[in-house]
């Protein structure tokens, strides 16, 4: 480590912004999976003997489907919400730390006599 703290917050600010998009398209990938999914529901048939064979791993393979999608929503979600959580994170540290050296500035120019704050003397 180089013993700076230094970031992006601009580039980040835009990389969340784009992020934003993910999971509602995670979303909507399995709402269209659902959707489409409709039209072939009835492929395998209900009673014959294929149907028996082939339904119960149809039926499993659309509902891991459909949860993979709603994991992949929740994830993404939660990869947006931390990002702008290190995002705040990093501005207060920024702030924190500007407000420190204005105050230490100000401290320092009351204590050498120094009324317009330029440090000369």
């Amino acid at each position: 480590m180089s013993g700076t703290y230094e970031a992006d917050t601009a580039g980040l600010r835009r990389s969340i912004e784009n992020m934003k998009r993910l999971p509602e398209l995670a979303r909507q990938l399995g709402a269209d999976f659902r959707r489409q999914e409709n039209d072939y529901t009835e492929w395998p048939g209900w009673t014959d003997d294929f149907a028996r064979q082939v339904r119960p791993k149809y039926d499993e393979n659309n509902r891991y489907c459909t949860e993979f999608a709603g994991s992949l929503f929740s994830a993404l979600d939660g990869l947006v919400s931390a990002t702008l959580a290190n995002l705040d994170n990093i501005e207060g540290t920024r702030n924190d730390g500007t407000e420190m050296i204005r105050q230490h500035s100000r401290k320092t120019d009351a204590v050498l006599g120094d009324s317009d704050g330029t440090g000369r003397h």
